[in-house]
């Protein structure tokens, strides 16, 4: 592991084994998700933030969104012509 912001973004239980692996000690704090827009995932956690103190690093978890459609909807052409 290079730095600690390689590992934002990263499911958990990856992150996790490599600061296992490299004898980094971290402490986790688990963060609520406040997205009401899109549906929170049951299981898992991803890193979110990860702050660095003099003996350790901090890490904050989030629980991901369910994918939504929003990828597969259809365009809507509004102007079929160039003026």
């Amino acid at each position: 592991m290079t730095n600690s912001s390689s590992l934002i973004g990263m499911p958990w239980q990856l992150a996790k084994s490599q600061l296992q692996a490299a004898h980094i000690p971290f402490k986790v704090i688990i963060g609520d998700n406040f997205n009401r827009f899109f549906e929170i995932a049951s299981e898992g956690y991803y890193v979110a933030r990860i702050t660095e103190s003099e003996d350790m690093l901090h890490i904050i978890l989030y629980r991901p969104m369910v994918a939504s459609d929003f990828g597969h909807t259809l365009e809507v052409m509004y102007a079929e012509e160039t003026i």
